[in-house]
């Protein structure tokens, strides 16, 4: 019960996120893993979409579709840069079917690497 009214964790949890009260970090990273990872839940394929700072293995920023496409990637970025402060940071990348031709086309920098840094978002995932 929250000032007299009782409510579920769920319901708290829906209202958090539906008016985005998310506090903005102060994440100063200059290269962030991002990954996406096919799951299979009860049957169905989705796809979980993270982004981890290497140097500290923060998780800072995941979200699950039920489809992988350009635009689901650039709604993944879209919500990761509303949240942090990501100007000059080096986005770290697998060869996934639609990270690096949307970091290309819409102008990040990346870099396609599969060791290293990368890996931090791999042993999250």
């Amino acid at each position: 019960m929250v000032w007299g009214v009782d409510r579920s964790h769920v319901a708290i949890h829906e209202w958090v996120h539906k008016v985005n009260l998310q506090p903005i970090s102060t994440v100063a990273a200059d290269q962030l893993s991002v990954a996406e990872q096919m799951i299979r839940l009860r049957g169905d394929e989705y796809w979980l979409y993270g982004a981890v700072d290497p140097r500290t293995n923060e998780i800072l920023h995941v979200n699950l579709f039920s489809t992988t496409t350009k635009q689901t990637t650039r709604w993944f970025l879209d919500e990761l840069h509303s949240r942090y402060q990501l100007e000059d940071v080096l986005f770290l990348v697998a060869d996934a079917n639609y990270l690096g031709p949307v970091f290309a086309e819409d102008g990040y920098r990346f870099q396609v690497i599969s060791h290293g840094n990368r890996n931090a978002i791999k042993r999250i995932f």
